[in-house]
């Protein structure tokens, strides 16, 4: 149901875990080397509810998390440049993408064709300080998150009376 995966490991490969229904857990080394996620490497992980895919990873490969019916909310870093197609395909599941770069950053990335429930997610990108208000004083100017002792965290406004 769980696996660790250690800072060694610089690619996970295609299919390695293909179809692990009860795996309900992915843990990365905290100084993972790990640059690319292969295709079909978590494809059919149905008990998948989230992942924080590692800063090293510049790769996600096709049909990697397709099928991962759980899936609710994904980190991605601002490294990666790449993500195959069908990577995301019938994660219907999928609501949060918390995206550790800018909306400039996430343009530049080549997502290929069938990610629809990740472009349709509501995105989140990354922010250590408090976000710029929009014109009107009345909200954030976009959505944005940081960490919180190492939790996910997104920013909300509350007008100060």
């Amino acid at each position: 149901t769980e696996i660790v995966i250690p800072d060694s490991v610089t690619s996970i490969g295609s299919s390695a875990f293909e179809y692990c229904s009860g795996l309900t857990s992915v843990t990365f080394g905290e100084n993972s080397q790990l640059t690319s996620i292969g295709s079909d490497a978590f494809e059919g992980c149905s008990s998948l509810t989230e992942i924080v895919i590692p800063d090293s990873v510049t790769s996600i490969g096709d049909s990697a998390f397709d099928k991962c019916s759980s899936l609710t909310e994904i980190v991605i870093p601002d490294g990666v440049t790449s993500i195959g197609k069908d990577a995301f395909y019938s994660c219907s599941s999928l609501k949060n993408v918390y995206y550790k770069g800018t909306a400039e950053e996430w343009s530049n990335i080549s997502i290929k064709l069938s990610n629809t429930y990740l472009t349709n997610a509501t995105r989140y990108y990354y922010s250590e300080s408090e976000p710029a208000l929009n014109s009107d004083g009345t909200a954030y100017d976009g959505k944005y998150w940081h960490y919180v002792d190492g939790e996910v965290v997104v920013w909300t406004y509350t007008k100060e009376e």
